[in-house]
């Protein structure tokens, strides 16, 4: 995704500026993902389990919390 953000960056300008700054941007980007997985390897399963969450929860609570209606009677 760094590659290709820095590509079309470069191209969509097509100056030897940009081309310069895609290439510092990618490589910085790199850079940075590898001190982040040598510091914490663990990183990529932390990140796709917390993608996996939703955005929100409802607040529900008891037998409702589960979609059931509770039985009226006692029997």
């Amino acid at each position: 995704m760094a590659g290709l953000g820095a590509a079309m960056m470069a191209v969509s300008v097509m100056t030897f500026v940009s081309f310069l700054l895609a290439l510092v941007g990618f490589w910085t980007i790199v850079i940075v993902l590898a001190r982040i997985g040598k510091a914490d390897p663990m990183m990529r399963k932390v990140y796709s389990r917390h993608l996996q969450y939703k955005d929100f929860y409802p607040a529900k609570s008891g037998v409702t919390g589960f979609g059931k209606t509770p039985k009226r009677g006692w029997r």
